[in-house]
């Protein structure tokens, strides 16, 4: 149990419950009612996720997209929340790369059960914090959280950490160089292949990446890995123009993946594919998920499922 001597944090306020409960039966318009509600949010409290993704109480700060959707929609990017869905079984692994507070840490725990395995990789100090206080609060076994970013090798990286002030609490980045106009933090860098054998892991079953256009680095500290085709599954989100900021390009990104075997499927983000997604509880994976046709333009944040030459899509 916790008791790190700060206040305790009281659950969400029951305006915001009732509101919550309404607000995901609604047919439409749940997400602009929700920006409406949020207009002038409460200070942070404890929220409960929904029972069919485990139920965890995990700490909710209105100000913060994420949380917001979480908060009253039930879920947050609903096409990867069922893949996921769809991939994770008990007894199987997962690994968070760009954990956040952990909303797809928590719902993959919930999917692997007790006799499953999560890893949960995730280099802010604010939103490791946040993270771990939940992991503890609920009592999740089988949830390990690591606060390093993952890079090539290891190292100290600078971390633009995201604005308090803001609306997105997911953006916090590593940059090549400090900008005066940012909040950067010293943070650990250390491969994911150490992490990997440290944690002994013979076969991840799913690993998600989103590290805001450090993707590169990242699957360069895993070759190793990638290359015994201990990872079954990857979904990754591209950042072109992150990436740029390094020096790297998201065609050189896929080019490495093919390298290692790997063949690519395309989430579709489209307005009216994300809205099926939002309002249906379940949907065909093939409504949002096709192969990856390379001569198609990329989204501003590409969301890629690669696979393994031996592991076929479960339609």
């Amino acid at each position: 149990m916790m008791n790190n001597g700060e206040p305790k944090m009281k659950f969400a306020p029951a305006w915001v419950r009732a509101t919550a409960a309404v607000v995901r039966y609604l047919p439409a318009g749940r997400y602009r009612l929700m920006n409406q509600i949020c207009r002038r949010p409460p200070e942070a409290f404890l929220m409960k996720m929904p029972e069919e993704f485990g139920g965890v109480i995990f700490k909710c700060d209105l100000h913060d997209a994420i949380s917001r959707e979480v908060c009253f929609t039930g879920r947050y990017e609903p096409q990867e929340t069922m893949l996921v869905q769809a991939i994770l079984r008990p007894g199987m692994t997962f690994v968070d790369v760009g954990a956040n507070w952990g909303y797809f840490t928590f719902l993959a725990a919930h999917l692997v059960g007790k006799s499953g395995r999560v890893i949960s990789v995730e280099p802010d100090p604010r939103l490791f914090k946040a993270l771990q206080e939940s992991i503890e609060r609920n009592d999740l076994e089988q949830v390990a959280a690591v606060q390093v970013a993952a890079g090539s090798g290891s190292g100290v990286l600078n971390l633009a950490g995201y604005d308090d002030a803001g609306s997105n609490f997911g953006v916090s980045r590593v940059i090549s160089k400090e900008h005066t106009d940012e909040k950067v933090f010293a943070v650990a860098s250390r491969p994911l292949d150490e992490l990997i054998d440290e944690a002994n892991l013979s076969v991840i079953d799913l690993l998600k990446m989103d590290i805001e256009g450090y993707e590169g680095f990242a699957l360069m500290g895993m070759a190793r890995t990638l290359k015994e085709r201990r990872v079954k599954r990857i979904l990754l989100e591209l950042h072109p123009a992150q990436l740029a900021e390094h020096g790297q390009s998201a065609a050189e990104i896929i080019e490495q993946l093919r390298g290692f075997g790997y063949c690519a499927w395309r989430l579709n983000h489209s307005p009216q594919v994300t809205r099926h997604a939002a309002y249906s509880k379940h949907i065909d994976l093939k409504t949002f998920l096709q192969p990856f046709d390379e001569g198609q333009p990329l989204d501003v944040w590409s969301h890629l499922l690669w696979t393994a030459p031996d592991v076929e899509l479960q339609w």
